[in-house]
């Protein structure tokens, strides 16, 4: 019989609430999925009533999630997200400490997502104030091409993709279908895409030379029927991009519908989402659900194979891995992060239950920093976090250039990584000595692990006393503080 954290049972109502609204399901409408009356489900949702083992069971399944997610993990997201937020030095005079975070974030979640939401407003106001201030002297000096930031809009459809745990079932069967209507065939599959573009929408694709004068990679012209993309990129890329436009196209009323569905009303923000599941319905295209899966399994899941069978960058088959959530045929549930040199994150998503930091930098024994020191070359850790989870971790550089020799070359390195529990199913296990693991945390200001040599910033759930002839490990560390 399964057993239920009290904790967790005083609060299972306020998850179904949660997960009801993300999926814009009525109250009415989750009556008739269970089996159960209006009524009761409103007595559930408001923490008068207990919910049986039976109808947990069918909750988790109707959410696509597991049973040990819905009542063991359900607000970690939330905690982790106030603890990143209670980090900031503006909080500092209030000595908060991690057990009253926590205890907020469980007792009073409505309120926490409204502090989460005010605290995103004052970074958005605090970035735009400081656009502003740099425009003002820009234009002073007339030296001034600063524009508008996106960060809002971006934030917004990362959610979505972390709702929706990165998996669009309506998008994976529009791309099947497509996929049988053109040659997918390596060697045949760049010239079917651009005669498939031109059969059915009467759309002619072009590769262009000045594509990389003027700074673009790709550019659509309605009116022309005309899809310009730079000759400088790939052949890779240049597939994707004929791909991504392929679902703008074919797929333009199921992403709209998606992106309705879960609140998204401004022109940028549309826009923004549109792009993202366009590219979420290239890779489909490019490496179709089922076959990937199986290949994925066999390989288990060696991402070098899975590069060369599809002919697909590295980073294209560490997102497409993300995706692998079909009901009769899941992957393994990774986390991803995309990080560039100076550290700042780009790109991140999760349902491996690793709760990545989502305002400030993570942890920096987190091997996705450590990879820039060898480029190129697959970095294996094994990890364990504060909550005692421990996650195999993967880390590679990737770098892009865009252009000739002399243009800059950008690097970024691709971080994945799942629970310890699918070791088996992965050939990245192999040779890892699970007996020790390194002591990781989120970030440092998160982090309890007081005696972190490599601590950059003091932790919020303790003040730190100083003294100037006492030195520690690091400049946060007491010699005398035990661990």
């Amino acid at each position: 019989m399964l057993e239920i954290n009290r904790e967790i049972l005083a609060n299972i109502g306020i998850v179904i609430r949660r997960l009801r609204r993300e999926k814009g399901i009525t109250q009415k409408q989750l009556s008739l999925e269970l089996g159960i009356s209006i009524a009761y489900i409103n007595l559930i949702e408001n923490n008068r009533r207990d919910i049986t083992v039976p109808l947990l069971i069918k909750v988790a399944k109707l959410f696509n999630i597991e049973l040990s997610d819905l009542t063991n993990d359900y607000n970690k997201q939330l905690n982790s997200d106030l603890l990143d937020i209670f980090s900031d030095n503006v909080f500092e005079e209030y000595d908060l400490k991690n057990i009253d975070i926590k205890e907020f974030s469980l007792n009073s979640p409505v309120l926490g997502e409204a502090v989460r939401s005010l605290y995103n407003k004052y970074l958005q106001n605090k970035q735009d104030l400081a656009l502003l201030s740099d425009q003002m002297i820009s234009v002073k000096q007339d030296i001034s091409d600063t524009k508008g930031s996106d960060l809002s809009s971006a934030d917004l459809i990362s959610d979505i993709l972390q709702i929706n745990n990165n998996f669009f079932i309506e998008l994976e069967e529009i791309a099947t279908k497509a996929s049988e209507a053109i040659d997918m065939t390596l060697g045949h599959r760049l010239k079917s895409m651009i005669l498939y573009l031109k059969d059915r929408f009467a759309i002619s694709v072009e590769f262009a030379e000045e594509g990389f004068k003027e700074s673009f990679s790709k550019r659509y012209y309605k009116d022309k029927k005309l899809l310009k993309i730079s000759n400088t990129l790939s052949r890779e890329s240049k597939e994707f991009m004929i791909a991504q436009q392929i679902g703008l196209l074919l797929g333009s009323n199921a992403i709209d519908r998606q992106l309705e569905l879960n609140g998204v009303s401004s022109n940028n923000s549309l826009a923004l989402g549109r792009t993202v599941l366009a590219n979420y319905f290239a890779s489909a295209l490019l490496m179709p659900y089922d076959l990937f899966w199986e290949i994925a399994e066999k390989s288990r899941y060696d991402i070098d194979i899975l590069c060369n069978r599809f002919d697909t960058s590295f980073e294209q088959v560490c997102h497409r891995l993300t995706t692998l959530q079909k009901d009769n045929k899941k992957g393994i549930p990774f986390h991803f992060m995309r990080v560039d040199i100076a550290g700042n994150v780009s790109k991140r998503f999760s349902i491996s239950g690793l709760k990545i930091p989502r305002y400030s930098v993570a942890c920096p024994r987190w091997n996705i920093y450590t990879a820039f020191l060898n480029p190129g070359k697959i970095k294996i850790q094994l990890s364990k976090m504060m909550d005692g989870s421990t996650f195999i971790c993967l880390a590679r550089t990737v770098s892009k250039r865009i252009g000739d020799y002399r243009s800059p070359e950008t690097f970024f390195s691709i971080g994945m990584g799942f629970d310890i529990k699918y070791a088996d199913r992965c050939i990245y296990s192999d040779g890892l000595d699970f007996k020790k693991p390194i002591p990781t945390g989120l970030s440092c200001r998160t982090c309890e692990r007081e005696n972190c040599r490599q601590r950059a910033f003091p932790p919020i759930h303790r003040t730190i006393k100083f003294d100037e002839n006492v030195r520690g490990l690091s400049g946060y560390i007491n010699p005398r503080t035990k661990k």
